[in-house]
Formats: C-alpha cells, sequence, structure tokens
C-alpha cells in the first residue's frame, strides 16, 4: 500500500495511487506500508530512490543503522509491535529523506505512523518537510515506548500484591514474571536503537535546522530517561523473581515440616508397638490381664509427649 501526502498553500491531500501524483505540489511523505514489488518499483522509478531490502533493514551494524551522502539520509530502526497472541515482535523500518520529502518503508501497522498522520490533519501548520514528519514519528514511538513502559510497571505491582495476598503460588505467575521481563528487554533494546538512530541525527549536516535539532535533544533526554526506567523495571522484576523463589522455598519448607513433624510424632508408638511386636516366649507383658490398655495408653501418651515438646520449642 502506498500513501502520498502533498501539500499545498491550504491543505494536505493524500493519494493512494501513484498515478494521481501532482507535481505541481509539494510532496511530504511517501508511505509504503508491506508493499509490493511492483509498488516499490514504482515509487523508485518516480522519485529516483532506492529502498533497502528487508536483509538491509535488519543488520545491526552502527553503519547500516544510519547512512548520510550529499543529497539523501537512510534511518534504520526497529518498532515494537503486538502480534496475534498479544506479545511483542520487533519490526524494522527503514526513513530515506530527500529533497525535504520522507519516504518510509514498513511491513507493519504502526500506531506512531497513525499518530502521525491524525497529527498532519488537524495541525498541518507543523509540517513543512518531511523532516518534521520523520521527527514527530521519533517523538511518537518513544511516547508509545513510554506508556509501554508505565504498563509493565503497573503488571509488576499488581503481581506484588498478588505475592503479598495470595499463599496459592503457582506456575504461571513465575511465567508472567519471565514474559515481563523479556518484554522490557525488547523494550530497552529497542529504545537503545532509537537512541543510536538520534544521535547520528544530531550529527549529522544540514538535514535538521536549530529548532528540529533542540527536538531532536529533548528526544535523546526522554530515550535516557526510560533507558534509567526499564533499568530500575529490570531490577524489580529480579527482586520479585527473587520474592516468588523465596515464597516457593517457604512453602517448600513448611511442607517438609510437616512431614518431619508427623514423621516424629509417630517415631514412638511405632517404636513401642515394634518391641511388643516381637515374638520371644518370655514377655511378660504379654499375659498382663490390663497390657493391651496399658500399651495403648503409653502410644498415646508418648504421641502427645512429642507434640509438647515440639510446642515448648517453638517448631511448631
Amino acid at each position: 500500500m502506498i500513501r502520498i501526502f502533498q501539500q499545498d498553500e491550504t491543505s494536505v491531500r493524500k493519494i493512494r495511487d501513484i498515478d494521481s501524483f501532482s507535481d505541481t505540489e509539494r510532496t511530504l511523505w511517501v508511505d509504503l506500508q508491506n508493499p509490493t514489488p511492483a509498488e516499490i518499483k514504482s515509487v523508485e522509478e518516480k522519485f529516483d530512490v532506492d529502498f533497502l531490502s528487508q536483509q538491509e533493514q535488519l543488520e545491526i551494524e552502527s553503519s547500516s543503522r544510519y547512512i548520510e551522502e550529499d543529497d539523501f539520509m537512510i534511518a534504520n530502526s526497529n518498532f515494537l509491535v503486538p502480534d496475534e497472541d498479544q506479545r511483542y515482535v520487533t519490526v524494522p523500518v527503514s526513513f530515506l529523506l530527500k529533497d525535504d520529502t520522507l519516504f518510509t518503508y514498513r511491513n507493519a501497522d504502526l500506531k506512531s505512523f497513525a499518530d502521525t498522520v491524525k497529527r498532519i490533519k488537524s495541525r498541518r501548520a507543523m509540517f513543512s518537510d518531511g523532516a518534521q514528519i520523520l521527527i514527530y514519528i521519533f517523538e511518537s514511538r518513544i511516547d508509545y515506548d513510554a506508556d509501554l513502559v508505565e504498563m509493565v510497571s503497573s503488571e509488576i505491582k499488581a503481581i506484588n500484591k498478588m505475592l503479598d495476598l495470595d499463599a496459592n503460588l503457582d506456575r504461571e505467575m513465575l511465567l508472567n514474571i519471565n514474559d515481563y521481563q523479556e518484554l522490557t528487554m525488547s523494550i530497552r533494546e529497542n529504545v537503545v536503537d532509537k537512541q543510536r538512530v538520534i544521535s547520528a541525527m544530531i550529527r549529522s549536516a544540514g538535514w535538521f535546522n536549530e529548532a528540529e535539532q533542540i527536538r531532536l535533544r529533548t528526544l535523546i533526554k526522554d530515550i535516557n530517561s526510560l533507558i534509567d526506567h526499564t533499568n530500575f523495571i529490570f531490577e524489580r522484576l529480579e527482586f520479585l523473581q527473587n520474592t516468588y523463589l523465596g515464597l516457593i522455598d517457604l512453602e517448600q519448607n513448611r511442607i517438609v515440616k510437616i512431614f518431619t513433624v508427623v514423621s516424629l510424632v509417630f517415631l514412638p508408638p511405632t517404636l513401642l508397638a515394634s518391641i511388643w511386636g516381637m515374638n520371644f516366649d518370655n514377655m511378660p507383658e504379654l499375659h498382663l490381664s490390663f497390657g493391651y490398655p496399658l500399651a495403648l495408653a503409653l502410644i498415646v501418651s508418648s504421641s502427645l509427649l512429642t507434640l509438647y515438646i515440639f510446642r515448648r520449642k517453638n517448631w511448631l
């Protein structure tokens, strides 16, 4: 799908067909979402640009994240998107800035792009060239990453309350903690990726004016705050995981303690029953008329005495 945003003196027009393109209007943004090879070729031929392949977009070397030439600039960054299983996956997005026109190439529906389209429609005066659209996409994305961090923080608080109030510790809770660790790691990786790209944009020569440079430096500050927050969340998750495992150990120790006490309580009666169960001829107790009640009384008394000792020692 191709979306082209062109600006005249009064409005911004969005077209979806390359054949409807007008050379008389100023082109702000050309967005390719899940494009076909034919659509990619048509845009490349129309605007004299070359898009990176998906393999090139996935490269993680610093030289591949940001490329600057005399007449164009390329920035590649990763964006988190939820999948069908309510998990988050990373998709690459390629940005190309040429002649004040922004070209974007992505294979996913991204909320930050939709927000940018809404802002272009409502605040047309904010966007006079592709560089401002590029910056706003990153600003919107950083806000979305911050919302994800806040969501993870809220979920951690909820899990922590469950640990305080709920004694039923199960496997699902530990798996949830692990999922949030993975999500936090993915958020941090994506935020650091944008930090590298935006830092390169700040160092670029001539692509951004002073006002845009200020917005980029503000983005770097926001990113640094997010990185600090994700580090704090990692520590909280590790503490939460250790607390959970500690509670499991306490529960297991309590169960083992119960079995130990039960075994010790029945140990003296078992000893007495074993003695009187021996088949020797010369055992006077076997011939006592009150021997059976006496044996039962001694067996019960030995159990009660063991319980009394455990209570006295505060072992129960």
